[in-house]
Parts: C-alpha cells; sequence; structure tokens
C-alpha cells in the first residue's frame, strides 16, 4: 500500500449507504479533510459487492452503514477483508446510538463506531487519521510477524530455506508421492576444499562461497525444485517430478558444474567441489527420515570413492559405519590444527652407505585414541574429499622441512607420496611446481611416488602428469613395482627416476627363487634403461648383503633406518656418515 507512506498522497474511500442525504452529509464532512480523498458511493449491498470486487477498484478506507435495504451492512465484512485488504479500516456510520451494538460492531471487525447524529468534520477527520494508523500499525505488525516467520524457516546467510523448512516440503512430497504417486530425487551435497577458503581466507570469503553457490543452484533449477542450506557447507536439494537415475544424476553433474565454476572474491580465484547423494521416491520408499539417512549415506560414498554423485541403492547400498564418519570428520579437524607429523625414511647405496635421500610417511595420533596406523589413515583419506587438502598439506609441510635440511643433507632427496586420483585433479602440476618455489627447494631433489597399479589404471593421463613434472624438474618414482605384472613395457613409455620394487618380493626374497630370479631380471632391465632399483623393505644384514650382490645397490627397510620424526633427521645423518667414515678409514 505505497500510497500510504506520505499523508500528502491519496486516500481512495468508500461510503456503503442506501441514504442518499447522509451519503452526500459524510462526503461533504470528507471533502475537508486536510488530505486529499477520492470517494466512492455504493447505495446497497450488491452494489457495494460489485464494487469491492472488482479488480481494477482499490479502497484504503470503508465507512459502512448498517441498516441496508437489502440486508445488513455487517454482513459485507468478510467480502471487504477478504476482496480488499485484511488491514483496511471499516468505520461504523449509523443512526443507532445504542452502546451494545458499537461494542458488538467493534467485536465483528469494525476499526471504530460514529453515530450519525454527532459527525462533524473534526470527528470524521480523527477517524480517517486513526484508521489510516491503525491500518499501518497493522501492516506493519503482519510485516513483522512475516520476517520474524521467514527468519525461522530461513538461512540467514543465503535466505535459502532452512533445515526445518526443507523437512517440512520433504514430508509433503512424501505424503504427495504416497497418495498420488508424483516421484522426485532428495540429492544432499557437501562441498569439498571448504574449509581450506574458510581457514586461509576468513569466514567472509566462506560466507562468499556459500552466498554464490546457493543463488547459482537456484537460477539454474525450477520453481519448483527447492534448494536448501542445512547448516555449513551442507546443502540438499528436492527435485520434483525425477523418476530415475538417469534423469537425478543429469541434474547432479549440472549442479557440480555450477559448483566447480569459480568464485571471484576480492580479485582471488575461488575453487571449491562437492560431492552428492541422491535418493528416489518411491524407489527407496515414503520415508523422509529413510529417504534422507540414504542420500546422506551415498553422498559419504561419493566422498570415499572417485565419483562426484552417487545413487543410494536401497538394499544393496553399505551404510558408512559411524566410526568411518568419525574418523573422516577428525581427519578433516587435524588438518585444520596441522596435527600430523612426517616421519623420514632414508634410502642409502647399501654397498658405499651413501644417504640417497628420504621418504615422508604420515604420522597421526588420534587425541582420544591414540596412534592411528598409516594404511588406515591413508585409505580413509584417499576415499574422502578431504584427498586434495591433505595432498597439498603434505607437500607444503615437508618442502618447508626439507628446505631447512637441504644445505647439509649433501644432494640427498625427498620423496613423497601422491594418490593416482590427483593425477585426474586440474591444477595439480601447478599447485606442486607453486609449493616447491615457494620453500626454494631445488627441484631435481625432489621425487613424488605413484604406485604401480596407478600406471596401469591411468597409463595416458599419468604419462601427461609425468612429462609435465619432469619439464619443470620434478622426478617420478614408481612405487610398489611388481605389484601389477603387466607394466614392464610401461618403462618405455614413462620418464621416471626410479622404480622401487615391492616389498612382498623383498620379505621372502632370501628363501624364494623366483622372487631372487625377479630381482635379478629387474636389475638388468633397469641397467639398460639407466633407471635405478630400489628395494624396500631391506629387514636383515643377509637380504642386504645378497641384493648387493646381485646389483641392486640400493634399499630401504627396518634393517638399514625405521622411519624417524623430521627432528631427529639431521642428527641421524651426522651420525650415519660418520659411521661409514670410520669404516672407510679401517677398510
Amino acid at each position: 500500500m505505497d500510497h500510504l507512506h506520505n499523508g500528502t498522497q491519496d486516500i481512495h474511500a468508500l461510503i456503503v449507504d442506501d441514504d442518499d442525504v447522509d451519503r452526500e452529509k459524510l462526503l461533504r464532512l470528507l471533502r475537508r479533510v486536510p488530505r486529499n480523498i477520492t470517494v466512492e458511493q455504493a447505495a446497497s449491498q450488491a452494489e457495494a459487492l460489485d464494487m469491492i470486487r472488482d479488480p481494477q477498484a482499490h479502497f484504503d478506507i470503508v465507512f459502512l452503514d448498517f441498516g441496508l435495504k437489502d440486508g445488513d451492512g455487517r454482513d459485507l465484512l468478510p467480502e471487504i477483508r477478504a476482496e480488499i485488504d485484511p488491514d483496511i479500516p471499516i468505520i461504523a456510520v449509523t443512526g443507532h446510538v445504542d452502546q451494545q451494538i458499537a461494542a458488538d460492531s467493534i467485536k465483528s471487525g469494525m476499526t471504530e463506531f460514529l453515530s450519525k447524529r454527532s459527525l462533524s468534520p473534526e470527528r470524521v477527520a480523527a477517524s480517517v487519521e486513526e484508521g489510516i494508523a491503525w491500518r499501518k500499525y497493522r501492516q506493519d505488525m503482519r510485516r513483522a510477524e512475516e520476517e520474524l516467520t521467514h527468519r525461522s524457516l530461513h538461512d540467514p546467510l543465503t535466505d535459502l530455506p532452512n533445515r526445518t523448512l526443507f523437512s517440512d516440503r520433504l514430508a509433503q512430497a512424501c505424503a504427495r508421492a504416497r497418495r498420488s504417486g508424483d516421484p522426485f530425487g532428495l540429492v544432499m551435497i557437501d562441498l569439498d576444499r571448504f574449509k581450506e577458503i574458510n581457514d586461509s581466507l576468513g569466514h567472509a570469503a566462506g560466507d562468499a562461497v556459500l552466498i554464490t553457490l546457493g543463488r547459482r543452484m537456484c537460477e539454474h533449477l525450477r520453481e519448483v525444485d527447492t534448494v536448501a542450506r542445512l547448516g555449513g557447507d551442507e546443502f540438499a536439494v528436492l527435485l520434483q517430478n525425477v523418476d530415475s537415475e538417469e534423469s537425478a544424476l543429469a541434474v547432479a553433474t549440472k549442479l557440480t558444474e555450477l559448483i566447480e565454476q569459480p568464485i571471484v572474491y576480492e580479485g582471488r580465484l575461488l575453487y571449491v567441489g562437492a560431492s552428492m547423494g541422491i535418493a528416489l521416491c518411491p524407489q527407496l520408499g515414503f520415508s523422509p527420515e529413510g529417504l534422507t539417512e540414504a542420500a546422506d549415506e551415498a553422498m559419504y560414498e561419493a566422498k570415499r570413492g572417485m565419483t562426484k554423485a552417487q545413487i543410494a541403492k536401497g538394499e544393496e547400498r553399505r551404510p558408512l559405519r559411524q566410526d568411518e564418519r568419525t574418523l573422516l570428520h577428525d581427519i578433516e579437524d587435524a588438518m585444520g590444527a596441522r596435527a600430523f607429523n612426517w616421519h623420514w625414511q632414508p634410502k642409502v647405496d647399501m654397498r658405499s652407505g651413501q644417504v640417497l635421500g628420504f621418504e615422508a610417511l604420515v604420522r597421526w595420533t588420534h587425541p582420544d585414541n591414540g596412534p592411528v596406523p598409516a594404511d588406515a589413515l591413508i585409505e580413509t583419506v584417499e576415499q574422502s574429499h578431504l584427498l586434495e587438502d591433505f595432498t597439498y598439506l603434505t607437500l607444503d609441510t615437508v618442502l618447508a622441512q626439507y628446505a631447512r635440511l637441504e644445505p647439509g643433507l649433501d644432494g640427498a632427496g625427498i620423496s613423497i607420496n601422491v594418490s593416482a586420483r590427483m593425477l585426474e585433479r586440474p591444477g595439480f602440476v601447478g599447485r606442486v611446481v607453486e609449493a616447491i618455489r615457494k620453500h626454494g627447494v631445488d627441484p631435481a631433489h625432489v621425487v613424488l611416488e605413484l604406485t604401480e597399479t596407478a600406471l596401469i589404471a591411468h597409463p595416458s593421463q599419468a604419462k601427461r602428469v609425468i612429462e609435465q613434472l619432469q619439464d619443470n624438474g620434478v622426478s617420478l618414482s614408481i612405487d610398489d613395482f611388481g605389484a601389477g605384472f603387466t607394466s614392464f613395457g610401461y618403462l618405455r613409455e614413462f620418464a621416471v627416476r626410479e622404480i622401487k620394487i615391492d616389498r612382498s618380493y623383498i620379505s621372502r626374497f632370501t628363501e624364494n627363487r623366483f622372487d631372487q630370479s625377479l630381482v635379478t631380471s629387474l636389475v638388468v632391465l633397469c641397467d639398460c634403461l639407466g633407471i635405478p632399483l630400489v628395494a624396500e623393505g631391506v629387514e636383515n644384514p643377509e637380504t642386504q648383503a645378497m641384493l648387493v650382490a646381485m646389483g641392486c645397490t640400493c634399499g630401504q627397510g627396518y634393517g638399514i633406518c625405521r622411519p624417524m620424526p623430521y627432528e631427529d633427521v639431521r642428527g641421524w645423518v651426522d651420525g650415519w656418515n660418520a659411521a661409514h667414515d670410520e669404516e672407510r678409514m679401517r677398510a
């Protein structure tokens, strides 16, 4: 009702009275009110109904007589409220002066009661001002109530529906599907790399990401769909009339592309990703709780796997154990607090004793449960949305440590393990090169270790990444070589710095002639290709001596040195070199 915001603007009034003289008297009094008032008149209920039902008509105040020829004027009250405005002031103007009638009129919804016998310019003007003020108060109060209701049902940051409103709409969708068979899809979305933005750039940057992504999703989905923010970096979407996995995955692909588009914030380009779980109704039933749980579990499966969106499969799906979810959250917290340690295990020339390099191995002590096995930690991270953040945290930490030790290592390098999944991530090589430059490390001393099975699974992608790394002076080592049996031909294709033979062969090396023959063959092959061969899992002097005799001189294992805390590396190197210098002098 914008025309009422300023007292100088027009007021449109309606007089409903079947007495011509009384209508004319009231009209003259209204014209004396210090406002610009436009007045229309109705002489009966029927005429009044036609006027208030006219969609072109607009009224700000109504003066209503009770005793009309075709009925009681009070019968018009519900129609006036419904057709014009529930807060429109309605002033009774009647010849009746009974106090009980006046009281009943106010109770029935009249704003004020005026007697025709006591009408005056001042009284009519006061009624107009009081009526307009009452209407504004009612509208302000209604807006405040609506705002409070909106706030209680919407996220204050993105203005998207919150968990409460989304749960209500999900329940309605389930009831509708049960009643009429209308299918729909529930999508649970959890952002990847959001915590890194929040921690490194602050909550303002994180808020900008959430607002932008919420707007993007709303703009590219239909009006009948619902996008909600459930809290933190978790969103949910209701997709109406989606009845197949193909349709749901197509929408999920579109959402993924929208989320992965860069976000500009203060001159920076911010990148996030997302993991999505999808539950379809009626395929998985009509229970809101069951659908939510299924979509949530599928989303965690997407985090742990290679796909960015996972369809919940009903009885076939494997529920994510609570301990897995807890471990994943605890790992994420530990990353934010930089609570991981990297132990260094040396790689040496078993013949001369020269220290050739070190491999950085992650270690973590859970604050409540104690040391976590490295295999369990790596497996959990590798199959989750944390992989990229963990990889870049490892690079940053280990390279910073190496930069402090590099001058005293006499050319010994540092090896850092990377997952095969990182080969598919855009910008991976750039991030590696950036980290090396940041810490001022010679790239020739940095080796990334990649398992042989990764080369077999992604040969063309691995080849491109290895070539890009080599162009930037970074070398690559094939770890666990021999586990695949089919990868010998790949050695000609890949420019690698070294091959590390799988420890399973070395563990039984002294007693198994096949393993000895395999090592001999690899020595010859690597000599021909000019690639060093490193034996992992060297546990005792006997194994060490046999390997050296066969021509495999590089080794790593507990029989040489166990992984040690970074703080102990410099002292170990000094002690190792001193001991071998003394041996050479005695020899």
